[in-house]
């Protein structure tokens, strides 16, 4: 049984169901740790430095791990092996990142840039891991965001899910359909 006196957040499984992923740590040390059950009495340090990391985010076939670290004075979406977390380490975002989720096929990994713009980055493993290419999909800012959490979900078939405005009990669930049509056409500034 694994217990930590820093608190525990942000928990998800890898896709073979072997490791837990999550945030340890409150206030103004975070880190990502994982535990394998009935093998691990202790938690195993996977993103663990003298920096802010949350947000883990391990993509479809298990082979990476997202995550926010705020090593460059700002919070950034960076991206290692998994479990091999020590082995290389990838800059993802440019200009601020938060809230990184993976595309269902793993060839996409989602954030909110600095500006609050939903991102996505294309992503090729072949020879290694490379961004191939990056565009901002549409302005999110004014859909909330909570900042250490991912705060947005994508469905299978591509469509986004998320809360409009602040959360309260009266707060609004959006379902963005069709976007890359909505693309398609003049961006609403």
């Amino acid at each position: 049984m694994f217990t930590s006196a820093n608190g525990v957040d942000e928990g998800g499984w890898s896709p073979d169901g072997r490791w837990l992923i999550v945030r340890s740590g409150v206030g103004v040390r975070r880190d990502i740790v994982g535990i394998r059950p009935r093998l691990d009495r202790a938690a195993v340090p996977l993103v663990a430095t003298p920096f802010e990391e949350f947000s883990p985010a391990l993509s479809p076939d298990g082979r990476w791990i997202a995550y926010v670290s705020d090593q460059s004075r700002r919070p950034e979406v960076y991206v290692r092996p998994f479990p091999e977390t020590a082995t290389a380490r990838w800059q993802v975002s440019a200009a601020g990142g938060l809230e990184p989720i993976w595309g269902h096929g793993g060839r996409e990994l989602y954030y909110r840039n600095g500006a609050g713009d939903l991102v996505v980055a294309t992503i090729t493993s072949r020879p290694t891991f490379r961004v191939v290419s990056q565009r901002t999909l549409f302005p999110a800012s004014r859909l909330y965001a909570e900042g250490f959490h991912q705060t947005y979900a994508v469905a299978p078939d591509g469509r986004f899910l998320f809360v409009e405005g602040k959360f309260e009990s009266s707060a609004t669930l959006v379902r963005v359909d069709n976007w890359l049509e909505e693309l398609k056409g003049p961006t609403p500034r």
